[in-house]
């Protein structure tokens, strides 16, 4: 968690982790973490052009309602079948607030923003502020980072800048407002999802993704949408949105928020840009800048540096062990 103080998930109000606890935790950073962190920083950084593709021929609400319609179904399916017991009430209840917050609030208005015309460099440059938000938003339980998580984190934002310098960073200032709300949204969602009382594991993710599908549906006919036949093409977007953007990366997303400290759950925000680059490079022909060049390093520097400020070293979970034992 951040700095020396923790909190868990589990009431209405924070309740300090016991350095049992925090042992505990320390040990827990294993394959899933690390695969959790793969899955955001490559599925998320892809749902930049997925996205992009699928509002080729579909309106934004609709196109979002249908991926999270379909993703909560299935998963509601899957984890029935598996034997896994529904929520209560009240944890139904926080969940769908935060993935109001999370999905329309957050990734809602983002995909408003694109289909406004606003440059992903800008989108981009923008996003990255979200683990400086979370921190900020930490401070409200007195939980800050600590001094190299926020090195690693000024570090990464200006890789992101630099990876967008030459992008001409145009943009209506409406559009810009909405990525700025989608900033604070999915932030201030997050933060407080660690310090409510929320379903076990993936069920968080289902009754968010639910809350977020008929939102989103909503507004889609409060709005007007016209709706068409969709392409081929945007078809296989939403499809790869609903698997891998839905189900896998925000699952992932949701076991990071509640397992590591803010800074680092948040690291995707500086990963994601290079990967929209990359995949530029190769599926659109795009050719690699100077500015990619130098970002790239600087921006995986700030995330190695958070990443490991993130981790309790050895020496200190052997102390809190023997402390534990003792």
């Amino acid at each position: 968690m951040f700095g020396h103080e923790a909190y868990g998930i589990g009431g209405d109000s924070p309740r300090h982790v016991t350095v049992g606890e925090n042992v505990l935790m320390s040990r827990s950073f294993g394959r899933l973490t690390l695969l959790s962190l793969a899955a955001v920083w490559v599925i998320w950084g892809s749902t930049y052009l997925a996205i992009k593709i699928g509002l080729e021929t579909l309106p934004p609400f609709f196109m979002q309602g249908c991926r999270f319609v379909v993703a909560a179904v299935a998963m509601a399916v899957f984890l029935r079948v598996r034997g896994h017991a529904w929520p209560t009430r009240p944890q139904m209840r926080n969940a769908s607030m935060i993935g109001v917050m999370l999905l329309i609030g957050g990734l809602g208005m983002v995909t408003l923003a694109e289909d406004r015309g606003v440059d992903s460099g800008l989108v981009a440059t923008i996003i990255a502020i979200q683990p400086m938000m979370m921190a900020m938003w930490g401070g409200l339980w007195k939980v800050w980072p600590n001094r190299m998580q926020w090195v690693g984190m000024f570090i990464g934002m200006g890789g992101v800048a630099i990876l967008v310098a030459d992008d001409g960073l145009s943009g209506s200032w409406s559009g810009v407002s909405l990525v700025f709300v989608a900033c604070v949204s999915w932030s201030f969602g997050s933060a407080l999802s660690r310090r409510i009382d929320m379903p076990d594991g993936p069920m968080t993710t289902t009754f968010e993704m639910a809350a977020a599908a008929v939102a989103f549906m909503v507004l889609s006919l409060v709005s007007g949408e016209s709706v068409e036949a969709p392409s081929l093409r945007s078809g296989l977007a939403v499809a790869y949105l609903v698997v891998f953007g839905s189900i896998v990366a925000f699952s992932a997303f949701t076991h990071l928020i509640s397992s590591v400290s803010g800074p680092l759950a948040m690291s995707y925000a500086y990963v994601n840009p290079a990967i929209a680059v990359l995949l530029g490079v190769v599926f659109s022909d795009e050719s690699v800048s100077v500015n990619m060049a130098m970002a790239l390093p600087v921006i995986l520097v700030g995330v190695a540096i958070v990443t490991n400020a993130s981790r309790p070293s050895a020496e200190t979970a052997r102390e809190e062990a023997s402390t534990v034992t003792s």
